[in-house]
């Protein structure tokens, strides 16, 4: 009944006869690993939020730098300037930085489309009462194309008018009492939703338009280059403030459009719906009108900027050579890279500031 106290300790086992393994000791052979999900991984084991990193900046090497400034790989081995593998890594990284810098031009000169259109770009983003109160607007349609010679000959344009939506269900101009209380309910819902659309896209065009203002051309923000490397990637950085914009445009639209339609719309949430609707679509258009919009309107015009542009694509195209050579070549081989990169670059800014003296 009772147990000799200098016995071993008795061990349960399982349906299997085996011991469960000792407190601290690694599980057995064939037992399942411990799951990643705590180290922020997914399930395979790789971190989402490095996916655009990788994009910009190319996946990760396992290659690093020394003490003394050497290539060694993962095992501290040291990479020599004929090593294949290096090799491999460097071409696939130029791959890599040929299509980004390419994206980066594209986008570039299509935004320098938009800071030199001057007052074209009122009709691009208008802003004027007229727009937003015309019950429909003329635009210009192509007619068909017949081939001359294998050549496709247009048979010209013509004007046609199209419904402006949802602007034309704007049935006051004011929001007074008098002129609110002469609408049925269906028409002033109606109208208070096309008041508050109109005034959010006419609050964020005016916003960006102020912005692009300030790339002028002959000004320091209206050079090219600038515009490619910074312009750019700044106004597309900031396009998340579109969030916010719209948002309180949106808000504020809704209050002036009718007051009463919108403490009501808060109570029974469709006004929350609208104005979170719309913070979100203005996001949406204003990514699209500085990445896509220019290229729509006229491609042509778009290549030819790139084309005047293209030392600029090459130069930015050269430092991601040198920082690719940097991580995947001997050292010798990315030092006189680099080399010859800053003797380019140094070459390019004497000629462009002799042009000016």
């Amino acid at each position: 009944m009772f147990e000799d106290p200098s016995s071993p300790p008795s061990t349960s086992t399982d349906v299997s006869g085996n011991s469960p393994p000792a407190s601290g000791s690694p599980p057995a052979s064939g037992s399942p690993p411990a799951s990643k999900s705590s180290s922020g991984g997914d399930a395979s084991g790789n971190d989402p939020s490095s996916s655009i990193t990788n994009l910009i900046m190319g996946p990760p090497t396992t290659n690093k730098h020394d003490d003394k400034g050497n290539l060694v790989d993962a095992s501290g081995n040291p990479i020599s300037w004929n090593n294949q593998a290096s090799w491999l890594n460097f071409i696939k990284a130029l791959l890599h930085f040929f299509i980004l810098s390419l994206l980066v031009g594209l986008f570039g000169s299509g935004f320098i489309y938009l800071t030199t259109r001057g007052s074209d770009l009122d009709t691009i983003l208008p802003t004027y009462e007229l727009f937003y109160t015309a019950a429909s607007y003329e635009v210009q349609k192509n007619g068909p194309y017949t081939d001359v010679n294998c050549n496709e000959v247009g048979s010209g344009s013509f004007g046609v008018f199209e419904d402006n939506f949802p602007y034309n269900l704007i049935l006051t101009k004011g929001s007074s009492k008098s002129e609110l209380q002469a609408l049925s309910f269906v028409q002033r819902l109606t109208n208070w939703f096309a008041k508050t659309v109109a005034g959010t896209f006419k609050s964020n065009r005016a916003i960006l338009k102020s912005w692009l203002d300030n790339f002028t051309p002959n000004s320091p923000l209206g050079n090219h280059t600038f515009q490619i490397y910074v312009g750019f990637p700044v106004t597309l950085g900031l396009s998340l403030f579109g969030l916010v914009t719209g948002f309180w445009a949106a808000f504020g639209a809704a209050g002036a459009a009718d007051m009463k339609v919108t403490v009501w719309g808060g109570f029974l949430l469709y006004a929350w719906a609208l104005v979170i609707g719309l913070s979100c679509v203005i996001f949406l258009r204003l990514i699209g009108t500085i990445c896509f919009l220019p290229m729509s309107q006229n491609w042509k015009e778009v290549a030819n900027i790139m084309a005047c542009n293209v030392k600029s694509i090459v130069i930015l195209f050269g430092f991601f050579v040198c920082g690719a050579a940097y991580d995947n070549l001997d050292s010798t081989v990315s030092g006189c890279m680099g080399i010859v990169y800053l003797l380019l670059v140094a070459h390019e800014v004497w000629k462009f500031f002799a042009k000016k003296v």
